[in-house]
């Protein structure tokens, strides 16, 4: 009886590492994708050149102005520091932070690959991010509390503080990236401390914050022990890497992916589409019968139907309709400036149906509807909220600003409409239009195309100079002033309506 050979048996193949598997894919691109031209790199150089001399003096001034805060001001500095990290917390929450490239998501992910070792570079960039933004409030915060002359070692006292408190807010996000516990905690708590850090600021107008020393250097164990904090919660977070869950993973890459195409293509509307998903996906499906003996209002019906879902919304916009008069401080044109923004962005609210008929009229077409008709139903809610909030803004603003007196609610009111039909008018903007011929310039040629999406509607400001006007002055407003600019509202949205919509076809 003879013995049969065993076939040798093969070694189960290791599984390839995250970083062996990067370094192959870098491989085959630089093999396919052309490098770097000197074209290219020559106009990146110049841009950043062009960027920092035009912009250096004025962004270096304001980071690091002549003079320290005043002894009064020094805890409304601290009240604003404290912001500006709530702020940036928010912002690393919104983005992930944790995020993966397109091909990483699709292909690496599911693949048997060691998840920390996938994950790790990811982490590294919202650190990395974390600590930039705690360096640049460290150095704004030095600039404005440290005993002058500010030394070399309590300079790096201040912005090793900064980064390391930056380091555990991003670690803060991960952790919330991980757990919808602490996610659901950090998206209620945030908003609420900005709201509260900006209700401190208000009331230092009114009644005097107490005064606090100027500060040479952080306390050393202070540093330390953030130092320690960040080397700790890093090793535990780089520890959870292995069990973050996939679907913690899609969609932050798929929005910052997003983001990064908008960029690339130079198409802005494309972040209102997926703000909008992005919304939707999150909300449960219901729905609510409309009233049938009110079918010409069906799109009215719908706009306060989204409206009280979005109820949360308008809490937080009517939060902030005292931020003009926190921008007092700063340059004159600040306060008009947040005031068109800000009543832009309420008038908004609602809009993005009226951006979806722009796109898509199949509704229209089915309600009979005419594209003047649509446009005025759909002007009615943001009308209101634009012309509620304004005239809250403006009447903050009047009372603590440093404006004459004056009838300044009645002037916000009137200037609500206004805005309004600027949000319109940004709404039914659709995509840009790179079919323009290019303008050329001593420093090159480029599309009109984004500027003139960027600029759209802006012409509607023209009938709100009276408000303008007056913020700007200022000068004291009379009731001659709010019946100038109520008859500048009415123009502007009976002029629109009968030459910028179309009247014959259902047609946005």
């Amino acid at each position: 009886m003879t013995r049969v050979a065993e076939a040798p048996t093969r070694p189960e193949p290791v599984p390839p590492t995250a970083r062996r598997l990067r370094r192959w894919v870098r491989r085959q691109r630089a093999e396919r994708a052309p490098s770097l031209s000197l074209e290219s790199a020559y106009l990146l150089v110049l841009t950043v050149a062009m960027a920092v001399g035009l912009f250096g003096p004025g962004v270096g001034s304001a980071m690091w102005p002549a003079a320290g805060a005043a002894s009064p001001d020094r805890l409304v500095v601290l009240v604003l520091l404290g912001a500006g990290a709530a702020g940036l917390m928010l912002l690393l929450r919104q983005a992930g932070p944790l995020v993966l490239g397109r091909g990483e998501l699709t292909w690496l992910l599911p693949a048997p690959v060691p998840r920390r070792g996938l994950l790790l570079p990811a982490l590294v960039r919202a650190l990395a991010v974390g600590a930039v933004g705690g360096t640049l409030l460290a150095l704004a915060g030095a600039a404005r509390l440290a005993v002058r002359p500010v030394s070399g070692y309590a300079l790096t006292g201040w912005l090793t503080l900064g980064a390391a408190t930056g380091a555990l807010l991003a670690l803060l996000t991960v952790a919330a990236q991980r757990r919808p516990g602490y996610a659901r905690v950090l998206d209620v708590v945030v908003p609420a401390l900005l709201v509260a850090l900006g209700a401190t600021v208000l009331l230092s107008r009114v009644r005097p914050l107490p005064t606090l020393p100027g500060v040479d250097a952080p306390p050393l164990p202070l540093t330390l022990g953030a130092l320690l904090a960040v080397a700790g919660l890093t090793a535990l977070a780089v520890r959870d890497l292995a069990r973050l869950p996939d679907v913690r993973l899609h969609e932050p890459s798929l929005t910052v992916g997003t983001y990064l195409d908008a960029a690339y293509a130079v198409e802005p509307s494309f972040l209102a589409d997926l703000r909008e998903r992005r919304y939707w996906r999150r909300r449960a499906l219901r729905s609510r019968p409309l009233r049938p003996r009110l079918g010409r209002l069906v799109p009215l019906q719908q706009d306060l139907l989204v409206l009280r879902r979005r109820g949360w919304r308008l809490g937080w916009l009517a939060a902030a309709a005292p931020l003009p008069a926190m921008l007092t401080a700063g340059a004159g044109w600040l306060p008009a400036t947040a005031l068109v923004v800000g009543a832009v962005t309420v008038a908004g609210v609602t809009l993005d149906a009226l951006r979806r008929d722009a796109a898509h009229s199949a509704l229209l077409r089915l309600l009979g509807l005419t594209g003047r008709r649509a446009v005025a139903i759909r002007l009615v809610v943001p009308a209101v909220l634009a012309t509620a909030w304004s005239g809250l803004a403006v009447a903050v603003l009047g009372l603590l600003g440093d404006l004459p007196p004056g009838p300044w609610w009645a002037l916000g009111l009137a200037f609500g409409p206004t805005a309004a039909m600027m949000a319109v008018r940004r709404a039914q903007a659709g995509g840009i239009d790179h079919s323009l011929p290019l303008v050329v310039t001593p420093m090159g040629a480029f599309s009109p195309g984004p500027v003139l999406w960027l600029l759209n509607g802006t012409d509607v400001l023209l009938f709100a100079a009276p408000t303008l006007v007056a913020l700007l002055g200022p000068v004291r407003p009379g009731w001659g002033w709010v019946a100038g600019q109520a008859v500048c509202t009415v123009v502007a949205v009976l002029a629109y309506l009968r030459f910028g919509a179309d009247g014959r076809r259902p047609r946005v």
